[in-house]
């Protein structure tokens, strides 16, 4: 994973005009049905919100980026899977995923439309929980004030991690404390990881 990411980071340092693009590419891929399991994108957006701390990218674009992006990679999960009806996801839905999907279906009865708010936060649901309301029917309004209202707040709480921890890189290294802060930033982004995976796990339906 890291010699994924730094190279973009990297990358976007040296070309932050493009920062927004990809952060919408990023959102928009890993909020996609099954597709966004094998993309880093939390480790991706920590890293952009590095860039954003250290003043290299603007926030506002990236973060407006970033919730568009997450947006429309859900919805167009949702509408493919009602279009395909339930039929063709249980037919193609890979073997190793298939549990999760139960899952999602038991969160779906139990929470409704919060399975949908609440899974934009958990890595395994997220990328099930457009196809479980497609194939489940749930209606519109109901699945996109969901969509909408997770992304506006999981955006710069993805983001907000590693805008804290580059602001503090660039404040302590005007000081000379550069190896200080840089352990400091990567103790943040670690305890936040490590958090998230465990809020995740909680979370899961038994």
């Amino acid at each position: 994973m890291e010699q994924f990411i730094a190279p973009m980071v990297a990358w976007v340092e040296a070309n932050a005009a493009w920062a927004p693009v990809i952060a919408f590419g990023i959102a928009f891929i890993e909020s996609l049905p099954l597709i966004g399991i094998f993309l880093p994108g939390s480790a991706l957006l920590l890293g952009l919100g590095l860039l954003i701390g250290s003043g290299t990218v603007p926030v506002w674009p990236v973060l407006l980026a970033t919730i568009f992006g997450a947006i429309l990679g859900d919805a167009l999960g949702f509408w493919l899977s009602r279009w395909l009806g339930p039929a063709f996801v249980r037919q193609h839905l890979p073997k190793r995923h298939r549990r999760m999907y139960g899952r999602g279906v038991l969160a779906f009865r139990r929470w409704g439309i919060w399975a949908v708010f609440i899974a934009r936060f958990i890595s395994p649901l997220r990328a099930v929980a457009p196809i479980i309301a497609g194939v489940t029917r749930m209606r519109q309004w109901r699945f996109q004030a969901a969509n909408v209202g997770s992304a506006l707040l999981w955006a710069p709480v993805v983001l907000m991690p590693g805008t804290a921890a580059g602001h503090l890189t660039t404040l302590l290294a005007d000081q000379g404390d550069v190896l200080l802060l840089l352990l400091f930033a990567l103790g943040v982004i670690a305890t936040w990881l490590a958090l998230r995976a465990a809020w995740a796990r909680a979370s899961l339906p038994r």
